[in-house]
C-alpha cells in the first residue's frame, strides 16, 4: 500500500475573512456618541469577540465553512443595528 499524500488546505481564504469580519463588525461595535451607547457597545463587542474567537477555533481545528461564516457574520450585523436602533 502506498501512502496517499495529504491535501493541505490554504488558510489564506479563511484568514482574510476573519479580519474582514474584525475590521466590518468590530466598527459596529464602537459606542454611539449618545446617551447610553457605551452599554450597547460592551453588548455588541461581547458578542464580537465570542464569534471571533468562534471563527479562530474553526481555522486552527480545520473545520471552517463558509456558510456558517455567513450566517454568524449577517447575526452579528443584524444584532448590532438592531440594538442601535433602541437608542
Amino acid at each position: 500500500m502506498q501512502a496517499q499524500p495529504v491535501i493541505k488546505r490554504s488558510l489564506l481564504k479563511p484568514m482574510i475573512a476573519l479580519l474582514v469580519f474584525l475590521f466590518v463588525c468590530g466598527s459596529l461595535s464602537l459606542p454611539l456618541l449618545c446617551v447610553g451607547g457605551e452599554v450597547s457597545s460592551r453588548s455588541k463587542t461581547a458578542l464580537v469577540v465570542l464569534v471571533f474567537c468562534r471563527f479562530a477555533w474553526q481555522i486552527y481545528k480545520g473545520t471552517f465553512r463558509f456558510r456558517d461564516y455567513f450566517i454568524y457574520f449577517a447575526a452579528t450585523i443584524a444584532f448590532c443595528i438592531w440594538l442601535d436602533s433602541f437608542l
